[in-house]
């Protein structure tokens, strides 16, 4: 079965392609360092469209509702909090959650996010001296006065801290720093784009050192010993698998009781992040016409209903010509 109106229970939202960082290795800058000003800054998700064109009865089915954006910080989004407290009118069961640098908005804001139920996810990645030099603009005082306000208020704060050559002696002390203010967890993670591997001719370039400004984010050489132990991030995306219309594909979007789906900022509805942008990558060669799958302009039940959907769904499922790349890269069974 795949992503329909009856079995869909997870969304995640793009708020908005708005940002008030500047994080480096972001997907809303290229590997020049310029910003693509073609797909940010330009589109909020608002409350009206979606009352609008997703009925009550899909919010009041979700398991799970929440934000991780491709080229946005989602309380940018002039009515984050009111989306939210709309979904939680509908449904007080659903976990509501969503990722964010944590350095906008202020404390009444915050306040009632954590009364809303909502679960915070910062991305803090270093202390006072640190944290800046990869959440650029994000400023130490007010990202720590917003978070104690959230927790204050009862909110379910994690703490997600991506390691860097600079950050990486900080570790301990961060993790003991947020236990003493009441995250609930505390996670390091590595980033794996020191490996950019390219969707077209599969090459992968092996980057160690990232410039910004006057300075380099470099990987971290814990890093470094786990990539050597594991022989992980080794090979490109096309070296690992060759493209085909047999080897079975697990969507990992409708399976094992997740049925989910993706809405954009600027409204497109898809699986997930992992297809691209469906005005420019590979999608665009199966939807016929780009508004059918804009929440801007055709409501949920259609869409997912639509022609899209269901090619995705024979080319995933059935091994069509329609199976899309990136789906088979991403999720074929080994």
């Amino acid at each position: 079965m795949f992503i329909t109106p009856d079995t869909l229970n997870t969304i995640n939202l793009e708020f908005t392609n708005y940002c008030n960082a500047a994080c480096p290795m972001c997907a809303r800058f290229k590997s020049d360092g310029s910003l693509y000003k073609e797909k940010v800054n330009n589109a909020h998700n608002t409350l009206e469209i979606l009352q609008k064109q997703i009925p009550e009865g899909i919010i009041k089915q979700l398991h799970n509702f929440y934000s991780v954006g491709t080229y946005g910080e989602p309380v940018i989004n002039p009515q984050c909090l009111e989306i939210y407290q709309w979904v939680r009118s509908l449904n007080r069961e659903c976990r509501l959650s969503l990722h964010t640098n944590g350095g906008a908005r202020d404390r009444q804001f915050w306040k009632q996010l954590a009364e809303t139920g909502v679960q915070a996810v910062y991305g803090i990645d270093g202390l006072a001296d640190t944290n800046h030099l990869y959440r650029r603009n994000v400023k130490w005082d007010k990202l720590m006065d917003n978070v104690r306000s959230f927790i204050d208020a009862g909110g379910d704060a994690r703490w997600t801290f991506i390691v860097f050559k600079h950050n990486q002696h900080q570790i301990e002390e961060a993790r003991e720093m947020a236990n003493l203010m009441g995250f609930k967890t505390f996670n390091t993670v590595f980033t794996d784009r020191w490996k950019q591997s390219n969707w077209v001719t599969g090459a992968t370039e092996d980057v160690k050192k990232w410039p910004v400004d006057d300075y380099y984010l470099e990987r971290p050489t814990l890093q470094e010993q786990r990539n050597s132990n594991t022989k992980a991030n080794t090979v490109g995306i096309y070296e690992k698998k060759k493209f085909n219309l047999t080897t079975p594909v697990k969507c990992k979007m409708a399976s094992d009781d997740t049925y989910e789906i993706y809405i954009r900022a600027n409204g497109d509805v898809q699986p997930c992040c992992m297809l691209g942008d469906l005005d420019v990558h590979e999608p665009k060669n199966i939807i016929h016409d780009p508004k059918s799958v804009n929440l801007n302009h055709n409501n949920l039940v259609d869409i997912l209903n639509g022609d899209f959907f269901r090619r995705l769904d024979t080319g995933i499922n059935k091994g069509s010509e329609d199976r899309l790349k990136n789906c088979f890269y991403t999720c074929a069974l080994n």
